[in-house]
């Protein structure tokens, strides 16, 4: 799947056009994100591909929290 498929997909419609986590750990491997995503974890995993896509909602899911002041 190309990164504009991916975003055209996840973005229509609230559960993410049905893309399992398959897909997105093929997309990871495919685009050259990690060689191995099924070892990493999965919110990492799913972070990376939305940005890599450049989705509207990347940001959401960063797994990563900022500390507060």
């Amino acid at each position: 799947m190309t990164k504009e498929e991916f975003k055209s997909r996840w973005e229509s419609d609230s559960t993410g056009g049905g893309i399992t986590f398959d897909e997105v750990a093929q997309c990871a491997k495919d685009w050259g994100i990690f060689g191995a995503p099924k070892t990493r974890p999965m919110d990492l995993v799913l972070y990376r591909v939305l940005c890599d896509a450049q989705t509207s909602d990347c940001e959401d899911y960063n797994p990563i929290e900022e500390e507060e002041d």
